[in-house]
């Protein structure tokens, strides 16, 4: 329990309240204090200068007042009065019993040369004698032969007390904000605790395997955006652990088709029941065959490994578009007779050179007209065109008729082994890779791939490359 957030926060919060009012009663007691001496400083001051005034015309005359007169003057005024010179003689009035006639103590004997100078003085003396502190008000009295002060010597009577009462207060004051600040505390603790509770938990639930464990934040602060952040981040980790497995099943039933094929023919000839030359040759085209269609999906698989860890080297070069792309169409011409198609190009009289890498340009070229091809009807056309995009890239179309692709698989025909038709694109030999390899190399050159579908009409992919500016 001490070590949770909750009790932290709880105890933190109680600490504050704690510090904050002890730190505020010293504060009051100290200003309290001061504030009691002051005015009672203030008040014998003026009280002294009073009874120095009415005993002027007396000691102008050189007749010291009586101890009697000075104990009803210091009645009134509310403190211990008497006269003293500078060799501490006492001159009148009695001092309290511990005074010394002689010998008066350092803050008496420190002050004295100020006071009879003309200064008036005072300060606090305290004692272990007696419980309230005393305040000691020494004013010099004018026109004397010798020099003179009266002396007030007062009790500052009551400020034990109200300190007292002052801390009394301040102590029930401090119980009942740690009762308030300890129910304010475990709502508010609550409160910023549960919501992080339920995000360990569903951590918790997440790593153990459970891909869909969610939690429901409504705070509209840090907590509920690190909810939300959480749930971003848990459907990111289900969907590539989704993809992940899809991946795996996807490669091992890719895998497992030729590799059957293979075993099947093998075996066939193995025990014998290919008896014909012609037979034999058959089996043997059709094993290579697979062999070549395994080869195909190693490769696309290391390109899209590769590729996805950044590692796949792209070396970009000037490449003539008029040489290249003639090249690369002609080495479809045995595919586009094999169904009976033909090229329709829309090429503009001056093509500019582009920066890409040719190996991987090749490879893009292939990817989209092999596709185009496998899936165009016989007697049909496969259009190739290039057109201007802005002023720094260059269009490249490849479109051909068909079936098309539905609205529904257009956003996911870049992820891997994603088939529209899954069935007739196996019997095809496509690998399922081909297109997000594509959009990956194209990316990687500095362009980008788009793809627009009409069902039952046409099916157009267009990839950008950077153009070569003139210097």
């Amino acid at each position: 329990m001490s070590r949770s957030i909750f009790s932290k926060l709880l105890l933190s919060h109680i600490a504050v309240i704690l510090i904050s009012t002890i730190t505020l009663g010293m504060l009051m007691t100290f200003l309290i204090r001061q504030h009691v001496v002051e005015n009672k400083r203030d008040d014998l001051m003026q009280k002294g200068s009073f009874a120095i005034a009415l005993m002027s015309p007396a000691l102008g005359e050189g007749r010291m007042p009586s101890d009697a007169t000075l104990k009803i003057l210091g009645d009134l005024v509310g403190s211990m009065m008497w006269l003293s010179d500078r060799d501490e003689t006492i001159l009148a009035g009695k001092p309290p019993e511990r005074w010394l006639k002689k010998g008066a103590p350092p803050d008496v004997a420190a002050k004295s040369n100020e006071l009879f100078a003309g200064t008036p003085q005072s300060w606090v003396r305290t004692s272990h004698h007696q419980a309230d502190p005393s305040i000691v008000i020494a004013l010099p009295v004018p026109g004397m032969q010798t020099p003179t002060a009266l002396f007030l010597y007062a009790p500052i009577t009551g400020v034990n007390k109200t300190i007292d009462a002052l801390e009394q207060l301040l102590f029930y004051a401090l119980l009942l904000g740690i009762a308030i600040a300890a129910a304010v505390g475990l709502f508010m603790s609550r409160g910023l605790t549960k919501p992080i509770a339920a995000i360990s938990r569903a951590a918790h639930n997440f790593a153990k395997g459970n891909y869909e464990s969610r939690i429901h934040i409504t705070n509209d602060d840090e907590i509920g955006s690190l909810g939300n952040t959480f749930n971003n981040m848990a459907a990111s980790l289900a969907h590539t652990e989704q993809n992940r497995r899809d991946f795996l099943a996807n490669v091992s039933h890719e895998l497992k088709t030729p590799v059957a094929s293979i075993q099947a023919l093998t075996e066939a000839i193995q025990d014998g029941l290919v008896t014909t030359p012609e037979q034999q040759q058959r089996y043997l085209n059709s094993i290579v065959s697979e062999t070549h269609r395994i080869d195909r999906l190693i490769r696309d698989l290391l390109d899209m490994a590769q590729l996805e860890a950044g590692e796949l080297g792209i070396v970009k070069e000037k490449i003539n578009l008029a040489l290249f792309l003639p090249a690369e169409l002609e080495k479809q011409t045995p595919l586009l007779a094999e169904k009976n198609l033909f090229l329709d190009t829309k090429l503009p009289s001056f093509l500019p050179a582009v920066w890409a890498d040719p190996d991987r340009l090749a490879q893009v070229l292939l990817n989209l007209l092999s596709n185009a091809i496998r899936y165009a009807p016989a007697n049909t056309s496969i259009g190739i065109s290039i057109h201007p995009d802005g002023s720094s890239m260059i269009a490249i179309t490849v479109s051909n008729r068909g079936h098309g692709i539905p609205a529904a698989d257009l956003p996911y025909i870049w992820d891997r082994f994603y088939r529209v038709e899954k069935s007739r694109s196996r019997k095809d030999g496509g690998t399922g890779l081909g297109l997000a390899i594509t959009k990956k190399l194209v990316v990687a050159m500095g362009g980008d791939i788009s793809v627009k579908s009409i069902p039952e009409e046409e099916t157009t992919f267009t990839f950008t490359l950077p153009v070569v500016l003139a210097e």
